[in-house]
């Protein structure tokens, strides 16, 4: 190891926060050439016996470096260390968009005018069933010309009032919620409908 130069002691114990001695005499067998080390209030640190310095320069750097160390693993162990953050759960994928749009109507929507006639107006249709509104206001089927169906109708008064006579029976009166089933070839008449407000119908056929 090469010999550590005073001035290199002095710096190093400085930066311990120590001050460096050197024993100056001379006379023999004393401590003449060896060191001691006093903390920044003057007291005696290291290398010192009965007053006579004891340490060679290698002892007080040796001292110096032992003292660097443990500062530093105190130090080190003063350090805390972060916990690593929990991993957030991936957001969900969004919801694929929708294959086909809803197509919404209302039934009671731009009521045709059916003032001079009858409004019919087709709303679906399907393997012999057709299903329409009707709108009426204030018409009526003349005696002599009876309505005849090829097919099964279900008719239901949706709004207003219609008077209805079938075949061999008496006039029945038809207020919204009421329906009927009129079947195939039978002959019939609308008596009556209101026409403020006018009378809406929903008609099914079928059969």
């Amino acid at each position: 190891m090469a010999e550590v130069s005073d001035e290199e002691l002095r710096e190093a114990a400085k930066h311990r926060g120590y001050r460096l001695v050197k024993s100056r005499r001379r006379k023999p067998g004393g401590d003449f050439g060896l060191y001691g080390l006093k903390s920044a209030d003057g007291a005696e640190a290291f290398g010192f016996a009965d007053g006579a310095l004891t340490a060679s320069g290698e002892d007080i750097a040796g001292f110096l470096r032992d003292a660097a160390r443990a500062t530093w693993d105190v130090s080190a162990g003063g350090v805390k260390t972060r916990a690593p953050r929990p991993k957030r759960a991936p957001r969900p994928a969004p919801p694929p968009p929708p294959r086909f749009q809803v197509e919404v109507a209302n039934l009671f929507a731009e009521l045709p005018a059916a003032k001079r006639a009858e409004a019919f107006t087709e709303l679906a249709a399907h393997a012999g069933t057709r299903v329409e509104r009707i709108v009426s206001e204030g018409q009526a089927t003349p005696a002599e010309s009876p309505m005849i169906q090829h097919s099964d109708e279900w008719v239901i008064v949706l709004a207003g009032e219609a008077g209805l006579r079938i075949e061999d029976s008496e006039e029945v009166a038809l207020r919204g919620g009421d329906h009927v089933l009129i079947r195939a070839g039978q002959r019939h008449w609308v008596t009556r409908t209101s026409a403020n407000p006018p009378t809406v119908w929903l008609a099914v056929h079928f059969g």
